[in-house]
């Protein structure tokens, strides 16, 4: 999408009295309790219009949506929001489940671009609230201070900061508040120094990312580091920045396999089953790669917003990557951070990816596969843990991965939250379940599931197919058999854990048994004959054996953050 064609866009969403483009709300089922769908306006959309309406020139309607945003952030030093927006004008950050801090980042680095590219074209009076818009952003990031882990959000800090310093910095302040004042530059810039250092440094030390693999924070990471080059002078930021810039590309290139045109896995933070169009046709743009992105017919792919950051290309040692795999098949072991490893298996047409421990949030994909049909560029291969039809937080794996061969087991936590792993914990770790079910499903064109034999079952298309070895599992004493199933536009195969009727389960005492063998093999190819085996040792764990494969998992639930 063109940059006019954007604006063109929001032009006809745009709302004069409140001097923002509206909405129809979505959200991931935390923070905000604006209901789906419903008609609102976001923050983030605003300046990001506010940026685009500046690019045509068009300076007049981007200061009213500017001075309505700057209207929306919390400016008390003393409040509890201090620093952040919302992220709808129709609910406040005091009105959220609970805010998130990060609008801080996501506002705040935005503002800076906007200062530092266009501040000229804004009427001075608008201009100051501005700049002081950014100094409350950029101080509640220095008070809130995200552990570097947070890579995202940590890179994205350190750029608003980094440039808060150096566009505050000239001129005395217009407010009560020591606004841009020698003493905030100076401590900001060394802040957002320290910070971005302290990123590269546990990347190396971790030898990966902790939001490993992510295809949207991976893309914000990157876009993030093009804005420093655009809004950030000091010269040892911008050399740290293009030394994480390399590495990031880098990460995203070792996962990356170009007979599906999608990232193996394992993800840390996804949102999607595919990589989108905007992810695809901006990887294509900065590597040469020729990527095309699948399309799906629900209309959940929208159209490639316009680049609103200047991009820069992909290091050229790193882009070849993008075009071919080194050799195949192959396989890559990643240590991301001290708990975590990823496992991925490249084949020309194939790959799977798998992390030796994870937990089963919505965003998490810790068995993820792919393969290359006559009638679908990618199907995709994914296992979950549903309660009452989403993936449930408090849920955890472990795998043992072998080439296209993974041994998953599953066990249960208490002191998590239900969506999201921390800000929906019910009391008590008292659960509510209707339905709670383990699944493997295929999702794609042309796919079918059938029984090979008794606990064996196929997730097939075109010409290869993700064979799943099953075991009867146990939950709260109670024995299930896996089953093959379909609907929804996929075809799966999975056990009931519970299925009614409702019932309340302290997660302290929710004993599960599970575990599962999934082998990726061309169609002709015999499945494997071994048998899947879990037995209880003297240390209250499970072990869980398959085809010279091996994990335990816990026989009573644990603590989440153990």
């Amino acid at each position: 999408m063109r940059l006019d064609e954007y604006v063109a866009e929001l032009d006809t969403r745009y709302d004069a009295d409140t001097r923002l483009p509206w909405c129809h709300a979505t959200g991931p089922g935390y923070h905000t309790r604006v209901p789906e769908g419903a008609r609102a306006h976001q923050t983030r959309e605003a300046a990001d219009y506010a940026i685009a309406l500046l690019g045509l020139g068009r300076a007049d309607r981007a200061g009213e949506v500017l001075d309505a945003l700057v209207d929306l952030q919390v400016t008390d030093p003393l409040a509890a929001h201090y620093g952040i927006w919302g992220w709808f004008l129709e609910e406040p950050p005091e009105r959220m489940e609970p805010a998130d801090w990060n609008w801080a980042d996501f506002i705040g680095v935005r503002l800076a671009q906007i200062l530092a590219v266009h501040g000229e074209r804004l009427a001075p009076e608008l201009r100051e609230r501005v700049r002081t818009a950014l100094h409350h952003a950029a101080m509640a990031i220095f008070r809130r201070n995200v552990d570097p882990g947070y890579t995202n959000i940590a890179v994205m800090g350190a750029v608003t900061a980094a440039a808060a310093a150096e566009i505050l910095r000239p001129g005395p302040p217009a407010s009560d508040l020591p606004r841009g004042g020698p003493l905030d530059s100076e401590l900001l810039l060394d802040f957002g120094r320290r910070r971005l250092r302290a990123v590269l440094a546990l990347h190396d030390e971790n030898g990966g990312f902790t939001e490993y693999n992510s295809p949207a924070y991976g893309r914000v990471v990157l876009e993030e580091l093009e804005r420093a080059t655009l809004i950030v002078a000091d010269t040892g930021f911008r050399a740290v920045a293009e030394q994480l810039r390399e590495r990031t590309w880098a990460a995203l290139a070792a996962c990356f396999h170009p007979g599906t045109g999608q990232l193996a896995g394992p993800m840390s933070r996804a949102y999607h089953d595919w990589i989108q169009s905007d992810l695809a046709a901006y990887l294509q743009a900065q590597t040469g790669a020729p990527i095309v992105p699948r399309k799906e017919t629900s209309g959940d792919d929208a159209p490639a917003a316009p680049l609103l950051v200047p991009p820069l290309p992909c290091p050229q040692t790193v882009a070849e990557r993008f075009r071919a795999l080194p050799t195949t098949p192959f396989q890559t072991h990643t240590r991301f951070n001290p708990t975590t490893t990823g496992t991925s298996w490249f084949a020309e047409d194939a790959c799977l990816g798998s992390a030796d421990e994870e937990f089963a949030w919505v965003q998490r994909r810790p068995v993820l596969g792919y393969w290359r049909t006559p009638d679908d560029p990618a199907v995709a291969l994914r296992a979950r843990m549903l309660l009452n039809g989403h993936d449930l937080s408090a849920a955890w794996c472990r795998q043992h991965q072998d080439g296209p061969r993974v041994l998953s087991a599953w066990w249960l936590s208490y002191d998590s939250g239900d969506f999201h792993p921390a800000l929906d914990r019910p009391a008590g770790s008292v659960f509510r379940i209707d339905d709670l079910r383990l699944s493997v499903s295929l999702r794609g064109r042309g796919v079918e599931v059938r029984e090979v034999r008794d606990g064996v079952f196929a997730l097939a298309a075109g010409d290869r197919q993700a064979v799943v070895h099953t075991v009867p599992a146990e939950f709260l004493g109670r024995t299930r058999t896996w089953r093959a199933a379909e609907g929804d536009g996929e075809v799966r195969v999975e056990v009931d854990l519970h299925a009614g009727p409702s019932a309340s389960v302290d997660f302290h005492e929710a004993r599960l048994r599970a575990a599962f063998a999934v082998e990726l093999i061309t169609t002709g190819t015999p499945p494997r004959t071994a048998a899947l085996t879990g037995e209880q040792d003297a240390a209250e764990l499970i072990r869980w054996r398959w085809d010279g494969l091996a994990v335990s998992t816990p026989l009573d639930p644990t603590p989440f953050d153990r």
